[in-house]
């Protein structure tokens, strides 16, 4: 849920005149320029966030209606991955993120996290500054053409990704990137993170 969608709900649950001051007390915080920030930027809304807010103004927030999951949000994007194994930025949020943004099916037994999506080589699919709903890898066969989140040589790429015999094939959706072949050990370099099973985009920007 975004700040902007925060008020609209409050606003239908309650007849409380919807000051910046009345929200910063809701939300202990101490600056008027923390609530200008979330105005302008209509940011994500946390778990945290949205428990004071439904305590201090005594409201379920439904979310308009939208089944919500909570998921790890890490704001950074990228951790480290230079031992073998993707390591996901220490700095991380909750946030609620909407059943309707998912491409597949959301499963329970599926560990998801969100990240930023940075650059322009998935253009017009992923757009930078795109949030991207990550379904873990737990070594399934990767599915031909699908978008995935990998490490290569310690850097992050979002691609799509085919799977030949001795081969894979990663190409970006910008036709200015050009397509990558792995064959022989190059293959062992790959380090999988994810596939892109969702996104949220700020259309206000």
């Amino acid at each position: 849920m975004r700040y902007l969608e925060l008020l609209k709900d409050l606003q239908n649950l309650t007849n409380e005149k919807l000051t910046d001051r009345r929200m910063m007390t809701a939300l202990n915080l101490k600056s008027p320029s923390a609530i200008t920030y979330k105005k302008t930027n209509n940011s994500f809304v946390t778990d945290d966030e949205i428990e004071k807010i439904e305590q201090s103004f005594n409201v379920k927030l439904s979310g308009n209606g939208v089944p919500h999951i909570t998921l790890d949000y890490y704001p950074d994007i990228f951790g480290s991955c230079g031992t073998g194994e993707f390591v996901l930025s220490q700095e991380k949020q909750q946030i609620q993120v909407p059943d309707n943004v998912f491409f597949k099916k959301f499963s329970k037994v599926k560990k998801y996290s969100v990240i930023n999506a940075q650059g322009d080589s998935m253009q017009p699919f992923i757009y930078s500054g795109d949030k991207l709903i990550v379904e873990h890898w737990s070594g399934e066969q990767i599915i031909d053409n699908q978008v995935y989140v990998f490490c290569y040589d310690n850097e992050i790429f979002v691609k799509r990704l085919t799977k030949n015999i001795n081969q894979l094939v990663i190409k970006s959706d910008n036709t200015f990137y050009d397509v990558i072949k792995l064959t022989g050990d190059d293959l062992n370099k790959i380090i999988i993170v994810g596939q892109i099973v969702g996104l949220m985009r700020d259309l206000t920007n």
